[in-house]
């Protein structure tokens, strides 16, 4: 069996042909986070501080996990449609069963995400020109940001599992996502422990400190990306950091499996 009649690569290009066909989800997916970047561009400004660095260049990490956690809207719509449409009947009756269905939305998602990520960094660093350390810091920005990307497909299919309806599960997804990502101080930071509470905090925060910091894995996290005389060295490593993003995106994709398995059975 040659790779592309595997099932669940199927199932992959098939979810990817769906996303193709609907110009406004590539509109929400893709060009909404460029046009909050552009809007946030030109609030914060391009003023430097003393170390040479823009403000918005401390900010945009939050942008591209913001970006990212819109995975969370894709994935819980796409399980829904696929819960509505008797899909999931008609794997249950099949040798192969749903298993290519999780299989091959990770994989289509996870392109997703990937090329969501490329668009912001192309649009950010390339088109306004922001501040990284170096290729190599990108690369584990990219990395990490992918990581916290699985942890909201997770997420989203938590909530296909408990949504009737497609709208529900749009309506009850961009609910949760714009929560956990104002909680997180993603994009307006603040001090509070709130913040350790949400996945987005961690992905941005060691995003923020590898690529535009510069500093390594065994360098403590700071407790929000102001990274100013209110912000305070964690005692975790931004190694750890990783981790608990690690530990994110297992729970809440096994989490979600399981939830969307009981709630669907047949």
């Amino acid at each position: 069996m040659t790779l592309l009649e595997n099932k669940a690569i199927q199932i992959a290009i098939k979810n990817l042909k769906d996303k193709l066909r609907h110009w406004q989800y590539l509109f929400f997916s893709l060009l909404l986070p460029i046009m909050f970047t552009i809007m946030f561009y030109f609030i914060i400004g391009s003023e430097v501080d003393p170390s040479g660095r823009s403000y918005f260049d401390y900010f945009f990490p939050g942008m591209v996990i913001y970006a990212t956690g819109i995975g969370t809207m894709t994935a819980a719509i796409m399980f829904a449609q696929e819960k509505g449409s008797g899909m999931l009947t008609r794997l249950d009756t099949m040798p192969t069963g749903r298993k290519n269905i999780f299989l091959g939305a990770l994989i289509s998602e996870s392109f997703f995400l990937m090329l969501q990520i490329i668009i912001m960094f192309i649009f950010g660093y390339v088109i306004l020109g922001l501040y990284f350390v170096g290729p190599l810091e990108l690369f584990f920005g990219f990395l990490v940001s992918v990581l916290f990307g699985i942890s909201a497909v997770g997420l989203g299919i938590m909530i296909a599992s408990v949504s009737k309806t497609v709208e529900i599960a749009n309506a009850f997804s961009l609910l949760i996502f714009m929560v956990l990502i104002f909680l997180s101080g993603s994009l307006m930071p603040f001090e509070s422990p709130i913040v350790y509470f949400t996945p987005p905090f961690w992905a941005k925060q060691i995003f923020l400190q590898l690529t535009v910091l510069g500093q390594g894995l065994n360098d403590n996290l700071y407790s929000s990306s102001l990274i100013g005389a209110s912000a305070k060295a964690l005692p975790i490593t931004i190694l750890g950091g990783i981790l608990i993003v690690v530990a994110f995106s297992i729970g809440f994709t096994l989490l979600g499996i399981l939830i969307f398995q009981k709630k669907t059975k047949f």
